[in-house]
């Protein structure tokens, strides 16, 4: 790494160790206000989510461009993330649910609360917590993707988790999780079972108390792995993965209001990477069951899962002949989102940067760069294209200029051009493969659906082979990650 960039990164770094630092001054009680008697406890808690949420606000994404870029990453534990998002009116569900982590983890963990603007006494609540938690206080609801995506941000841990706030965990519950995660690299997500949720994890319960339910978990929950089921489905109630797997992944779509359909979308890229979904059906969990979802009311409900269904139906149109398409040329191996992803396009992250992506590189484009439209990826795509060397937007306006040529330029195929076959499917030139646009949704997304098409016939097609499928992106909120 060249000297300049580490004295930034180190600089950066540094405001994020002194924002730390307010943590320890609330352990000796030196944030409490004159006059005020504070407790440790509490003092030590405000210092720490206070430094925290200071660090990663005037921090966060400038340290963490210059150490992406230069290949610094972010300090990590041996643990897990336990990602939990509340909103309107829950706080007695999240506090139930905290107190049972506590109680049945024994496994090195960290707490990360997103409050989507919860109308109750959740703020609170949270400042007067103590111990491994950390949170954010949002004024707006981000929904379920967006709240979920900010923990996603703020975790350090080498496993994360989401986790319903409405959830009561047990007896073994991570470790068992832990181990089903743990003994197969291609299982990608790990969900288990419970009393109340659809599909395949449902389990049959009879308990009338939760002492009950307690005791009916102790002698449930026994790590078996005959128990772990490969399934197409899981529910995002209780999710946990490997950071290496997300970091392949990215971030939930933001595309789905509120709540619904974001852990099917998940779960379907986790399947098109080559990887597998299991229930441990070893562990049970309680669940209370769509306490946010109930809280828009009926119809407010129907209106939201519609357009979800609808985003979700447009973005991948028929998901069973897709998926057999990308194992089929996986053959068995994995993959990650960006070998998903287009090439010779412009991309820009959560600064204003903007970069041209050829040759599965991101080269940074100098200069004015008023004139190109880019689109919108999270930090963690972003970094998954190793860094370049820098292009002028004069250099980025030529190469687009040589592509508005077609695809056969003095007789040689030209990378990134864009063919339409007969049949009006739309495919890019990648390595000398032909990368087909899984239908107009990311052809738009992607800023391709006005570039030029060369028309070509089953014939020529047919001289190349085929490589993955191009999809669109997760959309990330102008703001966010």
């Amino acid at each position: 790494m060249r000297t300049a960039a580490k004295r930034r990164v180190h600089k950066s770094m540094g405001k994020l160790r002194k924002f730390r630092m307010l943590g320890q001054l609330g352990r000796l009680g030196k944030l409490s206000k004159p006059g005020k008697v504070a407790s440790s406890q509490t003092s030590y808690n405000r210092g720490y989510n206070e430094g925290f949420n200071m660090a990663y606000d005037s921090a966060h994404d400038h340290a963490f461009q210059l150490g992406w870029d230069a290949g610094v990453t972010p300090s990590k534990f041996q643990g897990t993330s336990i990602i939990i998002v509340t909103t309107n009116d829950q706080r007695h569900h999240l506090q139930n649910c905290i107190d049972s982590i506590y109680e049945y983890t024994p496994e090195p963990f960290e707490l990360i609360v997103i409050d989507n603007a919860s109308t109750d006494d959740t703020a609170e609540y949270l400042k007067s917590l103590t111990g491994k938690i950390r949170y954010k206080i949002f004024t707006s609801n981000l929904g379920f993707a967006g709240g979920t995506n900010q923990g996603l941000r703020m975790a350090r841990g080498s496993n994360l988790l989401f986790l319903n706030n409405d959830t009561i965990v047990t007896k073994d519950w991570l470790k068992n999780m832990l181990t089903c995660l743990d003994s197969n690299e291609k299982f990608g997500l790990v969900g288990p079972m419970t009393n109340y949720i659809s599909g395949e994890q449902l389990l049959q319960t009879n308990y009338t108390s939760t002492e009950e339910m307690h005791h009916f978990a102790a002698n449930f929950n026994q790590s078996n792995p005959a128990k772990w089921h490969v399934t197409t489905r899981l529910t995002g109630f209780c999710v946990l993965m490997r950071r290496e797997v997300f970091e392949r992944l990215g971030y939930l779509d933001e595309g789905f209001e509120i709540g619904n359909c974001e852990d099917d979308d998940f779960g379907f890229r986790t399947r098109i990477m080559g990887l597998e979904l299991v229930i441990a059906m070893d562990t049970f969990i309680h669940h209370v069951g769509s306490v946010s979802i109930k809280a828009l009311g009926e119809r407010r409900f129907e209106e939201v899962y519609g357009r979800n269904l609808e985003f979700y139906a447009r973005k991948w149109g028929e998901t069973h002949s897709l998926l057999l398409e990308v194992h089929q040329k996986l053959g068995g191996g994995s993959a990650a989102m960006v070998d998903f992803y287009p090439s010779h396009i412009v991309v820009r992250g959560v600064t204003s940067q903007l970069y041209w992506i050829e040759n599965g590189h991101r080269h940074p484009i100098e200069g004015e760069t008023h004139h190109l439209s880019a689109t919108r990826v999270s930090q963690v795509d972003l970094r998954n294209w190793p860094k370049g060397h820098s292009l002028s937007q004069h250099d980025v306006q030529n190469k687009l200029a040589a592509l508005a040529q077609g695809v056969y330029v003095d007789g040689h195929l030209q990378e990134g051009a864009l063919a339409r076959t007969e049949d009006h499917a739309v495919y890019q030139v990648k390595n000398g493969k032909m990368q087909r646009f899984i239908n107009d949704w990311p052809l738009r997304y992607w800023n391709l659906d006005l570039r030029h098409q060369t028309p070509m016939s089953w014939d020529d097609f047919h001289r190349f082979a085929p490589a993955l499928p191009i999809i669109a992106p997760a959309i990330i909120a102008a703001n966010n990650v």
